[in-house]
C-alpha cells in the first residue's frame, strides 16, 4: 500500500476540486432559499470558482515550477479546505461567493500539481498505472459530482457539499507528507515567457491543447442532457445524477485499463480512439423523442464514458513525453487552462445550440449532433497531428 500511498494522495485533491466544480450545480435552488439570493449572485457561486481556477492555473504553473509541486500542493490543500469551511459556515451570498473564490485559489495549486506529482513518484509500468488510475478518478469525479451533490443537499443539507471536504482534504495532507518526496524547484526561475513560446512551437503540444479544448466542448453537453433529465422528465437531482453512472462507470474502467497499455498502445491512436467514442457516443444520444425515457441515453453515455477514459490517460502520457521537466507546471497550467476555456465556450455555444430547437428535445438532439461531429473532427486532429516517437521515452523514464 505504502507504494500507491502517493497516488492515493495526489487522486484524493484531484477528486475534491474536480467535485467542487460540478456539485454545487444542484445545490443552487436550497442555498439561494436559505440564503434569501436571487439567481444573479447564486450564478457567482458557480462562476467564481471555475473563473479563478482558469484565471491562476498559468500562474500556479510557474510558481510550482519555481517551489516544489509537493509545496504548493499542500499549500493548495490548506487553502482550499479553510475555504470549504467558509464555504460551509457562510451566513450570506456575499461570503459564500467569497469563500468559493478563495477555493478557486486552492484548487488552481492542486490542478496543476497533482499530474507532475505521479510522475516524479512513478516510472516505467508503475507511471502508467498510476496515469491510468488517476485518469479514472477525475472522470468519475466530474461524472458523479451532480449526483453527490444531489445525495448531499436532498438527505443533509448543501453545507455538506462543503464540510465533506474537510476529512477527505485532511487525509490527502497527511498521505502527501508520509508518501510523496519533495521534488525542489528552481527558485531563481522566473516566469519563462520564451518558453512558453517554445511549448507552442511544438506541433504534439498545440494539438494536445486543441484536443483538450475540444473534449471540455463535448463533456458540456451533460448540462443540457441534465437540463432535459429534470425539467422535461422532471427528475430529482438525485434520479438525474443515477442516469449519468453509466458515463462514470465507464470512464472509470476504461482509464484504468487504458493505463496499463501505454506503453504497448500508442498514445496517438488512444487518444484519436478515445475522441471518436466521445462522437459515437453522442450521436447514439441524438434521436430522442417526447416518449424517451432515461434509458434511450444509457449506451451511448457509456460510449461516450469509454472514450473519456481512453482519452485522460494517453494525453497525460504526450504531455510528460512531449514537455521538457522544466516546463511541466507552465504546460499543465496551460493544458488545464485550455480544458476550462473548452467547458465554458462549451457550455455557452452549446447553449445557443439548445435554443435553436422548438422544444427541449429537439435542442438536445441538435446540440449531439453538434458535439458529435467536434469529436470525429478532433479524432482526426489528433491522429494527424500528434507524434508518438518521443513517448516511449517518457513512459520509460
Amino acid at each position: 500500500m505504502r507504494k500507491w500511498g502517493a497516488l492515493v494522495a495526489v487522486s484524493l485533491g484531484s477528486l475534491l476540486f474536480l467535485i467542487d466544480t460540478t456539485a454545487v450545480t444542484v445545490a443552487l435552488p436550497d442555498i439561494g432559499h436559505d440564503l434569501h439570493a436571487p439567481l444573479t449572485p447564486l450564478q457567482w457561486v458557480l462562476n467564481i470558482y471555475t473563473a479563478v481556477l482558469a484565471a491562476l492555473m498559468l500562474v500556479a504553473g510557474s510558481v510550482a515550477d519555481r517551489h516544489g509541486h509537493r509545496a504548493v500542493y499542500l499549500a493548495g490543500l490548506g487553502v482550499f479546505t479553510a475555504a470549504s469551511l467558509a464555504c460551509a459556515l457562510a451566513p450570506n451570498i456575499t461570503v459564500l461567493i467569497t469563500a468559493r473564490g478563495v477555493q478557486g485559489i486552492g484548487g488552481a495549486a492542486m490542478a496543476v500539481t497533482t499530474f507532475t506529482l505521479i510522475g516524479s513518484s512513478y516510472d516505467g509500468r508503475d507511471r502508467g498505472i498510476a496515469i491510468g488510475i488517476w485518469g479514472a478518478v477525475n472522470g468519475l469525479a466530474a461524472a458523479a459530482g451532480p449526483m453527490l451533490g444531489g445525495v448531499l443537499t436532498q438527505y443533509v443539507g448543501w453545507q455538506a457539499i462543503f464540510l465533506v471536504n474537510l476529512p477527505v482534504a485532511l487525509l490527502a495532507v497527511a498521505l502527501t507528507r508520509a508518501s510523496v518526496r519533495p521534488v525542489p524547484g528552481n527558485r531563481g526561475k522566473r516566469f519563462d515567457l520564451a518558453g512558453l513560446r517554445s511549448l507552442l512551437r511544438v506541433t504534439t503540444f498545440n494539438a494536445l491543447l486543441v484536443c483538450g479544448i475540444v473534449a471540455a466542448c463535448v463533456f458540456a453537453c451533460l448540462v443540457y442532457t441534465s437540463i432535459w433529465l429534470q425539467d422535461t422528465l422532471r427528475l430529482g437531482p438525485v434520479a438525474a445524477g443515477l442516469a449519468m453512472v453509466p458515463l462514470a462507470l465507464s470512464t472509470f474502467v476504461a482509464s484504468t485499463l487504458a493505463g496499463r497499455r501505454l506503453r504497448t498502445v500508442p498514445p496517438r491512436l488512444m487518444i484519436a480512439l478515445g475522441l471518436l467514442l466521445g462522437g459515437v457516443g453522442s450521436a447514439l444520444q441524438a434521436g430522442l423523442d417526447n416518449d424517451s425515457t432515461a434509458t434511450a441515453i444509457l449506451v451511448g453515455l457509456t460510449v461516450s464514458g469509454l472514450g473519456v477514459g481512453l482519452l485522460m490517460p494517453a494525453m497525460g502520457a504526450v504531455l510528460f513525453a512531449t514537455v521538457p521537466a522544466e516546463h511541466v507546471g507552465v504546460a499543465v497550467g496551460m493544458s488545464t487552462t485550455a480544458r476550462q476555456l473548452g467547458q465554458t465556450l462549451g457550455v455557452a455555444a452549446l447553449g445557443l445550440v439548445f435554443q435553436t430547437g422548438g422544444t427541449s428535445v429537439d435542442g438536445l438532439n441538435r446540440v449531439y449532433l453538434v458535439t458529435a461531429a467536434l469529436g470525429v473532427l478532433a479524432a482526426v486532429v489528433a491522429f494527424t497531428m500528434i507524434r508518438d516517437k518521443t513517448t516511449a521515452q517518457g513512459l520509460a523514464s
